[in-house]
């Protein structure tokens, strides 16, 4: 896909207004529409040349630059959002997906989300030395997963199959689907427990 990136006579780099272009800002992880920055132009022969719709574009909320260059971005976007009030160990391998999802890591994804299901359960008061699928089991069966997850489970319960019979490489929705369960059982069990303490210790005050 790189091949034509670097043929002089292809594309060269503007620095000016280039074509606008949405995408999630790898840096910041807000979404935004950025007109600036260096237009990657496309020309051939004979022929005046263009903007591709490619290049170097500058955040307009923290003013870092993102590569884009048809389906690549660097750097990615960090799948998932940041969550409250999660003790560090569990939050830093959480972070450690995201980055790898970032990174277009997705096996490695899969594999990290797995270690961080058994710490949340462990933290939670599950046994240690426990297999994957009895920690995903214990998380639902004593409602950390939350109300209506079961299907949710029985995805998750699939990636424990798979890594214990299969050598295979786990893809882009995969990855995605893992951090979403991830991020929905750490909110539900770490930050809107903490959003409820604070505002009854509010309502005590007032």
């Amino acid at each position: 896909m790189l091949d034509d990136l670097y043929g002089k006579n292809h594309n060269r780099w503007k620095s000016d207004n280039i074509l606008e272009k949405s995408y999630i800002c790898g840096y910041c992880g807000h979404e935004v529409s950025s007109d600036r920055g260096m237009a990657l132009m496309r020309s051939k022969p004979g022929q005046v040349s263009h903007q591709s719709g490619d290049g170097v574009f500058i955040c307009t909320h923290c003013h870092m630059p993102t590569f884009i260059y048809g389906e690549m971005q660097v750097p990615g976007n960090r799948f998932g959002s940041p969550v409250q009030n999660v003790p560090d160990e569990v939050n830093s391998v959480y972070e450690e997906a995201r980055s790898s999802f970032a990174a277009g890591a997705y096996t490695g994804v899969v594999l990290l989300c797995r270690k961080l299901l058994m710490h949340i359960a462990t933290d939670l008061g599950a046994d240690s030395g426990l297999r994957f699928i009895q920690y995903v089991d214990y998380l639902n069966e004593h409602h950390y997963a939350g109300a209506r997850s079961d299907e949710w489970v029985d995805q998750i319960r699939q990636f424990g199959n798979q890594a214990n019979h299969e050598i295979r490489i786990n893809t882009k929705e995969e990855a995605k689907r893992i951090i979403k369960f991830c991020e929905m059982i750490l909110k539900l069990n770490y930050e809107y427990p903490s959003i409820a303490s604070d505002n009854d210790s509010n309502n005590w005050e007032n």
